[in-house]
């Protein structure tokens, strides 16, 4: 097969499967069904419908059915994810905020961690800035849920996404498409990959992704929600025949520019009275009367704010508005094989981003909210992993070291009405740890697994914030006064995290399991903060306990495989980004213990004749069981942000051979998710709850009889559903702030491999 990674012919969306690294897994297809599918999920060679973890895995010829070239589109046929790029408290437009069964984080601010970890060919990604991003040789997505404390370690609290590009072998492949489509979308990807000479083995590729915006911003002469992204990729792999050594360099470069997050302001809140809307209506009336500004005669006054900037499609902005991110790494993977049953590996990365990006968050003419963000962040990681096996098979091992550093900077310039500050400041960054896992097989059929994780995390934070200048009368501080004090501060944490698991393999077509697991997040600090403080605040680490149990059937002649798995969590010191009163702007709180609990069912159905069926669903129930005091704007009936209780997709596709004329695959596909509150400061706001809603896919692909050249037409989101996809709302500025989905979009895409 061209991909040593292949989920078989229904490894779906949704499909419960994990899928291996390129150079290790062996699918064997099964004759009028479903594949064999081995993965690599816990460092070793497994069979997925015998490995005991709960994984959702798309292929290269999975993620091309769906239509999907943007990793964030995976959330639609993932039972219990979330992966929204939203702009957070800030004007970046490619920040990732994933949550896994409820336990995720949407800031993409340094002196806060992700809750899902998200890992390129075994290398994690340290920032959710420019976490979304398109697929250019990706040869399988996994999506890990529950605590990876062991394994995977730092901060995949709620779990991983693991992303395995195409490695080159001694086939000489190459593959090129064209994708056109609504808004002028220009998609453009190509690679070339194999060997150079004996045993030396080569790939490139590179990709170009444009798009018009689709929110207007008439003051600026743009339109946010653009697209202008390019991607080069390359891998140097040195794999000697006979050689138990293996060496892959492999570097990537991004660069991510956009007008602007597609931003608009629908409306203000008349009650909050201590509001900047409101102090800016008490000075733009004339009367100093704020509700002056609010009533129809006053709809043009541009000294006003109201309901002349209120829309869906349409953000007044003034101020310069603007995304730009630069992207580079470079892995170096050195594997050796010490012995037949013992594999030693050594994973060393850096990783480097630049971005400024700037936003006019009032999207007014009035200077009410801008914010301003410098933000760079340098990364190195060292991983160790020796991975083996024993005593005839019955038990296997994994054991490793790991270290990752990490510094860099966010300068924040603040701009609020009564206020110009600067904000943000100097990160440093240091995780080490060891790590180790074992499996035996008690008898039969039964085995138990055990894993522990030991991980020292320090974080050193200095924050550079003081007062440029003050509004007066309204507000009066000397220019100059720090915020907070400029001096270095420390979060460290050293913390055990374990995992223990039994399974049974009942039968050779059913395998059932328990696990119970433990993950951290590491505490950190507000980056954000006026008025002044005597000191910066902060917050602790939180921890979950899971307990999870699950199944994984094949029937029908290896026709079904039909995967699942229930769940239930303590979550402990929940960190929450929260905006109440009490404060100008969001800040991190340990808001304190929740439950979580649910379960997800999927299945794959290959009942012949050229069709393929796939369905998954999704509970997450998440509640609150203990509120810290002083957290305000939460009760415990409250529910989690940008979280649903329920997700649901399901898909069909029907091969029509056409003889010498090739093969014609109509797909559709369907993803529900249910309401869910979209306000990212962690406060149920009503006026930015997202209803339920549901999304129609469908594209007809033609292939040619030697599978080498196809055409595809496709439609998303058929409904033209303009759901939320974004909320802002805090207190202290008063206006309510969305994001709406593009809606209904067309493209053509012609592709050739060989």
């Amino acid at each position: 097969m061209r991909l040593r990674c292949v989920i078989g012919m229904l490894a779906m969306v949704g499909g419960g499967a994990g899928c291996a690294a390129p150079a290790l897994a062996q699918d064997t297809a099964e004759a009028d069904g479903l594949e064999t599918i081995t993965v690599t999920a816990r460092k070793q060679t497994e069979n997925l419908q015998s490995t005991p973890i709960s994984i959702t895995a798309f292929s290269a010829e999975r993620l091309e059915a769906q239509g999907i070239t943007q990793v964030n589109r995976i959330q639609d046929f993932t039972p219990n994810l979330t992966f929204a790029n939203i702009p957070s408290n800030s004007g970046i437009a490619s920040n990732a905020a994933v949550y896994i069964r409820g336990i995720g984080q949407n800031d993409f601010a340094p002196t806060v961690e992700p809750g899902v970890g998200i890992y390129i060919d075994g290398v994690y990604l340290g920032r959710t800035a420019g976490g979304v991003f398109d697929l250019i040789d990706v040869a399988s997505i996994e999506v890990l849920r529950g605590p990876q404390g062991t394994l995977f370690g730092r901060n995949t609290i709620g779990g991983a996404i693991n992303l395995t590009t195409l490695q080159p072998d001694d086939t000489l492949r190459a593959k090129m498409d064209m994708k056109y489509g609504t808004d002028d979308l220009v998609n453009v990807r190509a690679m070339v990959s194999g060997p150079l000479a004996d045993g030396l083995f080569a790939k490139v590729s590179a990709g170009i992704s444009r798009q018009d915006g689709y929110v207007d911003a008439p003051n600026l002469g743009v339109k946010f929600g653009n697209k202008d992204t390019k991607t080069v990729r390359g891998a140097l792999r040195f794999a000697p025949g006979g050689s138990p050594l293996e060496v892959t360099l492999a570097g990537d470069y991004t660069r991510d520019k956009s007008n602007g997050a597609p931003v608009v302001v629908t409306g203000i809140d008349e009650t909050a009275t201590g509001s900047f809307v409101t102090l800016a209506n008490v000075i733009g009336s004339g009367t100093g009367n704020p509700g002056d500004c609010l009533i129809a005669a006053a709809a043009s006054n541009t000294a006003c704010y109201n309901s002349r900037l209120y829309s869906r499609d349409t953000n007044y902005a003034t101020d310069p508005t603007f995304s730009d991110l630069e992207l580079w790494s470079a892995a170096l993977t050195v594997s050796y094989q010490l012995a037949d049953e013992i594999e030693v590996k050594s994973i060393t990365a850096l990783r480097r981003i630049n971005g400024t990006f700037a936003q006019d968050r009032d999207g007014s003419n009035l200077g009410i909210n801008y914010v301003y963000d410098t933000f760079t962040q340098k990364q190195f990681s060292q991983e160790f992993q020796i991975v083996g096996k024993a005593l005839d098979g019955r038990l296997n091992w994994v054991t490793g070291l790991y270290f990752f550093k990490e510094k860099g900077k966010d300068i924040n310039p603040i701009d609020f009405l009564v206020v110009y500050a600067n904000s943000g400041g100097y990160y440093d960054y240091k995780n080490w740890a060891a790590f180790a896992q074992l499996g035996f097989q008690i008898t039969d059929g039964l085995t138990l697994t055990g894993g522990i994780r030991y991980t020292d995390d320090r974080k050193s934070y200095l924050p550079d914030q003081y007062v440029i200048s003050t509004l007066e009368p309204f507000l009066s501080i000397p220019t100059g006064t720090r915020i907070v004090p400029y001096e270095w501060v420390d979060a460290n944490v050293k913390k055990w995290t374990p995992m223990a698991n039994l399974s049974w393999q009942a039968t050779p077509d059913l395998m059932a399991y328990v696990t119970y697991s433990q993950g951290f997040k590491g505490g950190g600090y507000t980056q954000r903060v006026f008025p002044p403080e005597q000191s910066l605040p902060s917050f602790r680490p939180e921890t979950v306990d899971s307990y999870e149990a699950g199944f994984k059937l094949m029937a029908l002649g290896n026709r079904l495989r039909f995967n699942g798995a229930a769940f239930y969590t303590d979550y402990n010191d929940m960190q929450l980004l929260v905006a109440d009163a009490s404060r100008v702007g969001p800040f991190i709180t340990n808001a304190g213990k929740a439950r979580i609990q649910g379960f997800e069912l999927e299945t794959n159905i290959a009942p012949g004749g050229g069709f393929r069926l796939n369905a998954a669903v999704g509970m997450t129930d998440a509640k609150f069981k203990r509120l810290e005091d002083g957290v305000q704007g939460l009760t415990l009936d409250s529910k989690f942000v940008m979280v649903s209780k329920w997700t649901v997709s399901a898909s069909a596709e029907k091969e029509f051979p056409m003889d010498a004329a090739g093969t014609l695959t109509p797909h559709l596909d369907w993803s529900y998710r249910s309401g869910f509150y979209t306000n990212a400061n962690g406060i149920n706001t009503p006026e930015l709850y997202q209803p339920g809603y549901s999304v129609f896919n469908a594209n007809l692909r033609w292939q040619d009889e030697g599978q080498h050249l196809s055409l595809t037409l496709g439609v998303d989101n058929i409904g033209n559903r303009k759901f939320r996809t974004f909320g802002d709302y805090q207190p202290s500025f008063g206006f309510y702030m969305q994001a709406f989905d593009r809606g209904r979009q067309y493209y053509a895409k012609l592709a050739y491999s060989f």
